[in-house]
């Protein structure tokens, strides 16, 4: 019997620091993929068919984790890959290599994550109440 993989220990640190979404993570993809590209929320709403709301947060989120820059460009802040040091940047490979591998491994460590779970747990509610009135 094979010898399961684990998720390396960096790669999961990384995790627990700062992603907390499987939605936040296909966005930091979606913008080291084009690094030169400035992506407003709405754009990375399109590429990845989500909410624009939803897609700001995320963006804004990565921003403060010292993923992403930002500027205000024609009355809406634009977002781009630019990882505030080199550490970090590595470390964003390192996860895209073994999300590349290991995909469940690093889904499994971002559903595991207390912080996610929180969140989710109250979004559920925050979109409770907006649907009921």
């Amino acid at each position: 019997m094979a010898e399961e993989r684990r998720l390396p220990d960096e790669v999961a640190r990384f995790i627990a620091d700062h992603i907390t979404s499987v939605e936040q993570l296909e966005i930091l993809f979606l913008l080291r993929g084009a690094p030169d590209d400035e992506w407003s929320p709405r754009a990375v709403c399109e590429a990845l068919r989500t909410s624009e709301q939803s897609a700001s947060r995320r963006l804004a989120d990565l921003e403060a984790s010292g993923l992403l820059t930002s500027r205000l460009a024609s009355k809406q802040r634009v977002y781009r890959y630019a990882p505030a040091s080199p550490s970090l940047d590595d470390d964003v490979a390192r996860l895209a290599s073994a999300y590349a591998e290991l995909r469940y491994k690093v889904l499994e460590s971002i559903f595991s994550n207390p912080i996610s779970n929180l969140q989710v747990y109250a979004e559920g509610f925050r979109f409770r109440k907006d649907r009921d009135g």
